[in-house]
């Protein structure tokens, strides 16, 4: 007989005869858990070049985040600050009246602590102390100026953890500065500001407005010559460019509307380098008021945008990566999860990778069917032992998609019950998933949608991300789901998986099941003809 395949976020516990399920920590449905949980927000304050914003968010148990209010103003405070390094009473005022704002926000939530920081511009303005003080006096908010390397740490914090990376270099664009993170094994190694911002190398090279070559050329050589004084390395095998911000997100957004793409989020998607040699060549050659219009941009970036394009693609260019692989979060999620590192330094790291995955899965279902998820993890071990006896050593990745639908297809239920395979994959597709990546959450959701339906979308049959060898497996996946669940439906509570086996033989797969009827599974024989070309037989016995 094949026993589970032990591999994944699922190892089914397949001889353990005292188990409850497969073991994967400890279940979302724990009350206790629960209600600890419950409306426990944070406020992050982030005050930088560019713009500020008041994020409202509460951070699940493994690390995921989940917002639930937003505020955002546009100061430019960078193009605030004059010659003699101080801040205008226009840069001032617009500042103290964001935080005002934000302040009512974080308390509407009942928030009790902000977190809030200043960044570049703040740092490099002598009189910032008049919006530290109206910050505290007239609104409570401790607002903490922070430094360069500070700034680095909080950004790795955010942008790395959901990230399925190990090794590389971490770039967070901002509008004044730009934190450069070294990593290796998810732990950081070193950090440096440069002053790279989008709007202050758009200010400094006159890029707002349909600049000229000379002044796109200079502002290349200024990026490459600042990174080689401050001796950022090129990056090595195996090592990923990482990249952070809000000109990071606007460039992906651009970049993921040029062709069919399934997945809606954009933290994990990889702008290659010669799309970003095309977005800089479009953007400076496009005025301000063109570029405002484009379909996705951010009309209140499109003036800074072309800094933000040349210290990216001048980045990738510098450290000879193939493109930036994108972090929808950044400074603030990493305030948000080390808040206590403002006050007590130590060892910069994230967690590993399958913790990540494993956790960010539970706080998914907890969101929506918490009462379902020692099911999903029994139905997952199922789904496991059948990829193990149908592929053996092959399609490791099916395989590893396959567990994570069997384990979350229960979403649907709190939707739509009717529909409940295609509602799943709509979450999945939509949801910041820590820990996967973008081929990964498309073959997840691929698999459910196969699963209710016969054919897949044109956004997924005709994306970079799936193969065209992959879709004959999705759909054999999608026939494996079905069986599953099938036979986990019938199997009493507290049943391991391990009472289930599988075996294969001369083009049959045997099913033993302490848990069967004839009317159970119908048309399944069917479908597992079509779609593996070989026999299924079910058979009932005692456990």
């Amino acid at each position: 007989m094949t026993s589970p395949l032990q591999f994944g976020p699922f190892r089914a516990l397949a001889d353990d005869s005292n188990a409850q399920g497969p073991g994967w920590g400890p279940s979302v449905a724990d009350p206790d858990h629960q209600s600890a949980g419950l409306e426990c927000y944070t406020a992050v304050i982030d005050v930088g070049s560019g713009s500020a914003r008041a994020v409202v968010m509460q951070v699940n148990r493994g690390g995921g985040i989940e917002i639930v209010a937003q505020q955002r103003v546009n100061l430019n405070l960078m193009s605030h600050v004059d010659e003699n390094g101080m801040l205008d009473e226009s840069g001032v005022t617009s500042a103290v009246d964001a935080l005002e704002d934000f302040a009512m926000v974080a308390r509407g939530f009942g928030v009790q602590t902000i977190n809030a920081v200043g960044t570049a511009a703040l740092r490099e303005s002598d009189n910032a102390s008049s919006i530290i003080d109206a910050a505290v006096k007239r609104f409570g908010i401790p607002l903490r100026i922070i430094h360069g390397e500070d700034e680095a740490t909080f950004c790795f914090l955010g942008a790395i953890h959901g990230l399925p990376v190990t090794n590389g270099l971490l770039a967070d664009i901002g509008g004044g500065s730009t934190e450069l993170v070294g990593f290796h094994d998810r732990t950081q190694a070193s950090s440096v500001s440069l002053p790279l911002g989008s709007l202050r190398i758009a200010d400094q090279f006159n890029l707002t407005d349909l600049p000229t070559t000379e002044a796109v050329h200079a502002a290349y050589e200024f990026v490459h010559a600042t990174l080689a004084s401050a001796g950022v390395p090129r990056l090595g095998v195996g090592e990923v460019l990482v990249g952070s911000g809000g000109s990071v997100r606007l460039l992906s957004r651009l970049d993921r509307s040029r062709e069919p793409y399934p997945i809606i989020k954009i933290h994990g998607y990889m702008v290659h380098a010669d799309a970003l040699a095309a977005q800089a060549r479009q953007l400076a050659t496009t005025s301000s008021a063109e570029r405002a219009s484009m379909n996705g941009m951010n009309p209140e970036r499109s003036h800074s945008i072309v800094g933000g394009v040349i210290v990216a693609h001048a980045l990738a260019q510098y450290t000879n990566a193939d493109g930036i692989l994108v972090s929808g979060q950044g400074l603030r999620e990493g305030l948000a999860r080390r808040p206590e590192f403002l006050q007590h330094r130590g060892t910069v790291e994230v967690p590993l990778l399958e913790s990540v995955r494993s956790a960010s899965l539970e706080d998914l279902v907890g969101r929506f069917v918490p009462r379902f998820s020692q099911r999903g993890r029994r139905r997952a071990a199922v789904a496991s032992a059948i990829g193990a006896a149908v592929w053996q050593g092959d399609n490791v990745e099916i395989r590893r998609a396959l567990e994570c639908a069997a384990f979350v297809l229960d979403i649907g239920n709190a939707i739509d019950f009717y529909n409940r395979l295609n509602r799943t994959a709509s979450i999945i597709v939509r949801t910041d998933l820590p820990g996967f990546t973008h081929r990964e959450s498309a073959c997840m959701a691929a698999i459910l949608i196969a699963a209710e339906r016969r054919k897949l979308p044109p956004r997924f049959r005709k994306s970079r991300l799936l193969r065209s060898i992959d879709l004959e497996t999705i759909r054999q996946a999608a026939v494996a789901l079905t069986l599953a669940e099938e036979l986990d439906n019938r199997l009493p509570i507290g049943m391991n998986s391990s009472a289930v086996r599988f075996q294969r033989q001369r083009g049959i797969l045997t099913v033993t099941t302490p848990a069967w009827s004839d009317a159970a599974g119908l048309g399944l024989r069917e479908k597992w003809k079509v779609a593996f070309g070989e026999g299924i037989n079910i058979v009932r016995c005692e456990s």
